[in-house]
């Protein structure tokens, strides 16, 4: 799984979290496959915003009805981490709610910038290729849901049962054999 950010996307997500240290910030990537278009600032409401992040609700609604009246689909969320690596803590895992969602972070420990990509899905991580480029990627990663791969079996078994009646209805009939 790969995810493409321009360069500029990048920089406003680092500058976003910059702005708003000590604190944690957070928001939203709106895209197109793995193609971010644009990034959306949501506020962080959550009670500790110093160590943790939850996104303000009207805000997320509001932002995705907005993506969607213009084609476009939420493809990730981000935050960031002022203090520690770009990887999710046991919090953002138990909270990672959208299965199909890139997770971005953005962490700022020691002054240095970094941004990383992880898909959460039922407590399993897997870090996400982040591409930041203003090339698109030579090849875009095409990800199968789990009904075209069921879909792709069963057509598979279909086509091998057809072709095995088909090559047994073309024998000729086996010899008569006497018995003496």
């Amino acid at each position: 799984m790969q995810m493409w950010l321009k360069p500029e996307l990048a920089k406003s997500i680092i500058e976003h979290a910059r702005q708003t240290q000590p604190n944690e910030c957070c928001g939203v990537i709106i895209g197109e496959g793995i193609r971010a278009e644009k990034i959306v600032t949501i506020p962080n409401v959550a009670a500790d915003p110093k160590h943790r992040y939850h996104m303000d609700d009207k805000a997320l609604l509001e932002t995705i009805i907005q993506s969607q009246r213009q084609n476009l689909e939420v493809i990730g969320l981000y935050h960031s981490h002022p203090r520690t690596e770009p990887i999710p803590s046991q919090e953002d895992i138990r909270l990672a709610t959208y299965p199909d969602m890139a997770y971005v972070i953005a962490s700022l420990r020691g002054g240095e910038a970094r941004l990383s990509a992880w898909s959460i899905k039922r407590d399993r991580v897997a870090p996400i290729e982040l591409i930041v480029s203003v090339e698109k990627p030579a090849q875009e990663a095409v990800s199968l849901s789990n009904i075209q791969k069921r879909a792709i079996i069963t057509s598979a078994i279909i086509a091998f049962i057809f072709l095995l009646v088909l090559s047994l209805s073309l024998l000729p009939p086996a010899p008569i054999i006497p018995i003496r």
